[in-house]
């Protein structure tokens, strides 16, 4: 004999699939990439890996990385130079004491360091990102980047120079490699 609860049981159950089926599991999504923050302690090691990505054949991940650190070293290179304007300014100042004095002149020997460092940074990053929108195909991008590492690094006829190198991507964008 059939009794009315499980009848009951019967229906809700087939009314109610979780029950039958048990409760469907909640899918975990994958937490997106944390993007590393690019700072002084970071960057070269963060260039490094970039390069290291880009001769396995990687482009999204160097190319991120690439952006941020030209961001980086960029906002950085303008912040040096402000303060560094102000600190030139004010060394010459007959009301700054002598000890505010020398605590200036040591930072502006630091800055002095940082800036040809983060101008080489800056540059090689330039012309990684220049050479991935070449390879990519966006030749607006690659223009913008190429053209600025020719403004900014020095000039140089040796074949495996930043110099040379953006040059030649530059010139295959433009067809006219081999021009000149």
């Amino acid at each position: 004999m059939v009794t009315p609860f499980l009848v009951l049981l019967l229906l809700f159950t087939l009314y109610s699939p979780n029950l039958s089926l048990g409760v469907e599991k909640k899918v975990k999504k994958q937490p997106a990439q944390k993007e590393t923050v690019i700072n002084d302690s970071n960057v070269q090691s963060s260039l490094k890996k970039a390069e290291e990505q880009l001769k396995k054949g990687g482009i999204e991940g160097p190319l991120r990385i690439l952006l941020n650190i030209y961001d980086y070293t960029k906002d950085a290179l303008s912040t040096i130079q402000f303060i560094k304007t102000h600190y030139e300014r004010i060394i010459n100042e007959p009301s700054i004491a002598q000890n505010e004095k020398e605590e200036i002149l040591i930072k502006l020997r630091r800055m002095e360091q940082l800036i040809p460092k983060y101008n080489k940074i800056k540059e090689t990053s330039a012309y990684h990102i220049g050479y991935i929108y070449t390879k990519k195909g966006d030749s607006d991008k690659a223009r913008k980047y190429l053209s600025e590492v020719l403004e900014t690094t020095p000039f140089s006829t040796k074949p495996d120079s930043t110099w040379m190198k953006s040059k030649t991507l530059l010139l295959e964008i433009f067809n006219l490699e081999g021009e000149f």
